[in-house]
């Protein structure tokens, strides 16, 4: 049986992991991965030197390849090292015995001790290196397991198999095809493309959407002045590489304070985006490497009364009602422990009782004593320039608001009132794909779901270490960096882009970074694989219609969610081409995570069911 595995990254190793490791003894098995970049892939990738630099947003202590016994219907578990584990023991060896591997990341490891660090994106891309070639000493005779660095750019049934034709011409044949192709590049907008065309007319620059690890920023330096758009995680990316990738460094002081000391070399930089704001700081880690909070308010019991009330649908106003109320009661909770005896002791468990069968969780804490603190707002969290007045001074308010998410994130995951409480959103994240994979919505609520729930979870949910946040700041008060208020605009005038926001400040440059990936929407993929199953009726975007008889597309081809098999322009399953990951981004729900040991990780869950399918044919 010959399995083709499109994509190296950790969904495509999942899959060829379970399929080596639940294997019958005689199951003759023929396994190829395909990827253009290293094993590991593209945001893993080790030989991109910014990956290098770039940090993941996950602990170390949280990360494995491995399936555990917490895997729902996964098979036999085949445990092993987790990141740390594996940066205790075997990393050493493994880079002293793979020179191509920059002397960077032996030094790298080195530093890397207590489970709560964060490791380089290439440190990752390493960890599944020697997975692989784990795995691959794991094949029985019977078995082979190769990997090739190419990319497929089509896959075409011939009666009960697939041909798949690789960027050199080469065609081969497979009985079964699983794609992982994680974030696809897309064509440019208008708007993006008149803005590339402005650049090269007027000698200006231009970085179009993409991962940052593979943008050319050699070109800038101190004459420049470049307007970002997009305050998220490849924000960051891009403030480290325009910074210490340009000679800088970042100093801790006596104090505990980042200063940062210019090289002379970085271009100043105005940063902005539609909110305005840039994601929360993650909050120094206390929980252990499984650990899961657990909801006393979002449950599946509530979730299927508001369904039931609504006869058969869940409202989006209910669903965030009940998300509000579990970060409110968090929350509140975290501002009883930060100050010891806020409250006599009785009336804090008091309290504590109390708020469990409370509507109104804010006016019980009041009622018992607990007040002088904020109302977690949800809209001032969504905006928290919400209430400042038209004449107040932005730069200083914003780094004072800086500030205040450092400081509440140095509190801890756990106990810091905000940080420990939008950290809840990662370990809820289940419950809401079961709700988006199980039709609680309908296409008029689910639409809603999409707009006001999916970017306020990535503001609160899917920040950078608090180390970036810090470094924004001090390259703030260095001089380096401005950030806008919310709604950037850009346009062009006289050679030059022209950024201005929601309080009327214009800002000018000679270069415009996009600081984004491309949307998840296979309408406008730049990947040939993804084109070319389109062109053949194999990949197609589901509609949905609204109450009033209007639709939306969503922006991911059509699977069936349980078996994870392509569904084609006549409504049928496409037997044995399976299609699971970032690329089903609006179907299911919140992809973009990276594998946790312990917690029936969906990632690591997906590939097993997929896998076993797959046996079934054997």
């Amino acid at each position: 049986m010959q399995v083709a595995i499109i994509g190296a990254g950790p969904r495509g190793l999942a899959v060829a992991e379970r399929l080596i490791n639940l294997a019958e003894e005689a199951t003759q098995l023929d396994i190829q991965i395909f990827d253009p970049h290293a094993i590991g892939g593209r945001v893993w990738d080790p030989f991109l030197p910014q990956n290098q630099q770039f940090l993941m947003n996950t602990v170390i202590d949280q990360i494995t390849l491995f399936n555990d016994d917490s895997i729902e219907n996964g098979g036999k578990p085949c445990p092993g090292p987790n990141l740390l584990q594996w940066l205790e023991t075997q990393a050493p060896a493994y880079l002293a015995a793979h020179d191509r591997f920059a002397l960077g990341y032996r030094q790298e490891i080195a530093r890397l001790k207590a489970p709560g660090d964060f490791a380089s994106r290439g440190v990752m891309g390493i960890y599944a290196a020697w997975f692989f070639d784990w795995l691959k000493a794991r094949t029985r005779p019977n078995q082979t397991l190769t990997f090739t660095q190419q990319t497929v750019v089509n896959v075409t049934p011939l009666g009960h198999k697939f041909q798949l034709t690789l960027t050199d011409g080469v065609q081969m044949l497979a009985d079964h095809v699983v794609m992982a192709l994680g974030h696809s590049d897309d064509y440019l907008s208008d708007e993006e493309a008149a803005f590339a065309m402005f650049a090269q007319q007027n000698q200006l620059k231009y970085v179009a959407p993409t991962h940052p690890a593979e943008a050319d920023l050699s070109d800038f330096g101190s004459s420049d002045t470049i307007i970002i758009r997009g305050l998220g995680l490849s924000f960051f990316d891009y403030l480290y590489a325009l910074t210490v990738g340009k000679g800088g460094a970042f100093v801790r002081q006596a104090d505990g304070e980042l200063r940062y000391q210019p090289s002379g070399h970085e271009p100043h930089v105005i940063a902005g985006s539609r909110g305005g704001f840039p994601l929360h700081a993650r909050g120094v880690n206390e929980k252990t490497t499984s650990e899961l909070y657990t909801p006393k308010f979002f449950t599946l019991p509530a979730l299927d009364a508001l369904r039931a009330a609504g006869g058969g649908q869940l409202r989006y106003a209910d669903f965030e009602k009940l998300i509000v109320k579990e970060l409110t009661y968090k929350y509140l909770l975290n501002q009883l422990e930060i100050v010891p005896n806020r409250l006599p002791y009785a009336q804090a468990e008091a309290l504590r009782e109390a708020l469990l069968t409370s509507d109104d969780l804010t006016a019980t804490a009041k009622s018992f004593g607990l007040d002088g603190i904020p109302v977690f707002d949800i809209d001032l969290i969504r905006n928290p320039a919400r209430d400042l007045p038209a004449d107040v001074d932005y730069a200083a308010w914003f780094k004072t608001y800086l500030r205040a998410d450092i400081a509440d994130a140095r509190l801890g995951n756990k106990h810091a009132p905000f940080a420990g409480a939008f950290d809840i959103m990662r370990d809820i994240r289940d419950r809401i794909r079961y709700i988006v994979a199980h039709d609680y919505f309908n296409a008029d609520e689910y639409e809603k779901f999409l707009r006001r729930f999916k970017p306020f979870d990535v503001l609160v949910s899917v920040g950078p270490p608090l180390e970036r946040i810090e470094q924004l700041l001090a390259l703030i008060e260095a001089g380096i960096f401005e950030i806008t208020a919310a709604d950037i605009q850009v346009t062009t005038q006289e050679a030059h882009f022209i950024a201005r926001d929601a309080r009327q400040q214009v800002f000018s440059g000679n270069a415009l970074v996009e600081a984004r990936l491309g949307a998840t929407n296979i309408a406008i993929a730049k990947n040939p694989i993804i084109e070319n199953l389109r062109q053949q009726g194999l990949f197609v975007q589901p509609t949905r219609t609204r109450a009033d008889g209007s639709t939306y597309t969503l922006g991911a081809p059509n699977v069936d969610r349980q078996t994870f098999e392509v569904i084609d322009h006549a409504g049928q399953s496409v037997p044995n081409l399976y299609l699971y990951g970032i690329t089903l981004e609006g179907i299911t729900w919140f992809g973009t995570v990276i594998p946790r040991p312990g917690v029936n990780t969906v990632i690591l869950r997906e590939g097993a069911w997929i896998a076993q399918r797959i046996l079934t044919y054997a």
